[in-house]
């Protein structure tokens, strides 16, 4: 399978490929109760940036968790549950597990390119243009797929669940885009 098959896959049954090189490293979203911003909102600059920033640190924290559990591949990683949840984590954990079956794993990195459209109380939305570099490799460490070099469109939806910021929901816009 092509990598951006595998993604495209992912996207559809889990989300996507990228890995624990993503830019931002591996921060996570602080225990604070989410503020109210967006590109509309009264808000000062400040919580503004305050909210973006723990929203993208969460978005980051997803795909360094979705590569750690990639490799090996591992359907039930505590990373995983702390970092995505509802349809958007039960897809994961399938398609890790279809993966692990067929001796899988997915490597790699992404090159990530988030900005955050809004974050509403216990609600946000973050847009990415990202670069897959990651690949699905079998056990002998053989890779399966072909890079495509081609940027992907994806909007994810986080919820503020149990004191952080969770991964949702992604959904592939489109290929082809321009990061920011």
């Amino acid at each position: 399978m092509h990598a951006a098959s595998a993604v495209a896959l992912a996207l559809a049954l889990v989300g996507s490929a990228c890995s624990s090189g993503v830019d931002g490293g591996s921060a996570s979203a602080g225990a604070t109760t989410p503020s109210t911003t967006s590109a509309t909102a009264g808000t000062t600059a400040s919580s503004a940036t305050a909210a973006d920033a723990e929203v993208l640190a969460a978005y980051r924290a997803f795909w360094d968790a979705y590569l750690v559990a990639a490799d090996p591949m591992d359907p039930e990683h505590p990373a995983l549950v702390a970092h995505a949840t509802g349809e958007q984590l039960e897809t994961v954990q399938k398609a890790f597990l279809a993966r692990k079956v067929g001796g899988e794993v997915i490597r790699g990195t992404l090159d990530l390119a988030p900005r955050v459209v809004s974050v509403v109380d216990e609600r946000a939305t973050v847009r990415d243009c990202y670069l897959d570099n990651s690949g699905v490799y079998d056990a002998a460490g053989t890779r399966k797929d072909t890079a495509s070099g081609v940027r992907h469109l994806i909007t994810a939806s986080l919820v503020w669940e149990g004191g952080a910021w969770k991964v949702s929901d992604l959904q592939k816009e489109g290929d082809g885009c321009t990061a920011a």
